[in-house]
């Protein structure tokens, strides 16, 4: 029974049939999606790991209570038009009600950086009152989304973490 119900499982309906795709070897990435990008994750690496480095000029992003979760930490829900990941969003021409969710774009990578201690109701003690994704912004003392604060702190080559306790 099971190879006779599952013999064509692969084979689909005419939509399925229909969909145009490319025969390659790998995924052909489309540099335009907002849904999945191809991640640099792994470019230049080598087989070999480097000898590992200490760490200079390193600036804290977060000071993170005891009840982070993993939803804080990278969240699943609703992406907010303001955030770092909205941002993106707009600029590669996603109106807000198309957003969708983290959940759903967890294939972009640039989106979930962004993302990352996004979640609305995260409280980080370097920004006493605040709730979300905040930081204060070291050196300048600005509130800033950790997104953003991070990427500044890497433009200066700066070396960032986050700390709970």
């Amino acid at each position: 029974m099971f190879h006779k119900e599952y013999s064509a499982v692969f084979d689909g309906d005419e939509t399925w049939q229909s969909l145009k795709i490319q025969d390659t070897p790998v995924y052909a990435w489309q540099p335009d999606s907002t849904y999945i990008r191809h991640p640099p994750f792994f470019e230049g690496m080598t087989k070999t790991p480097e000898a590992i480095k200490d760490i200079h000029q390193a600036s804290i992003l977060a000071i993170l209570g005891d009840s982070v979760t993993t939803d804080h930490i990278s969240p699943a829900g609703n992406i907010k038009a303001d955030s770092p990941a909205g941002r993106y969003l707009r600029e590669h021409g996603v109106e807000p009600k198309d957003f969708n969710s983290y959940g759903s774009r967890r294939g972009n990578h640039e989106v979930m950086m962004r993302g990352t201690f996004a979640n609305i109701r995260i409280r980080n003690e370097m920004v006493p009152g605040i709730e979300g994704g905040f930081t204060k912004h070291i050196p300048t003392g600005e509130t800033l989304a950790i997104y953003d604060a991070g990427d500044a702190l890497s433009a200066r080559k700066y070396a960032f973490s986050h700390y709970c306790r």
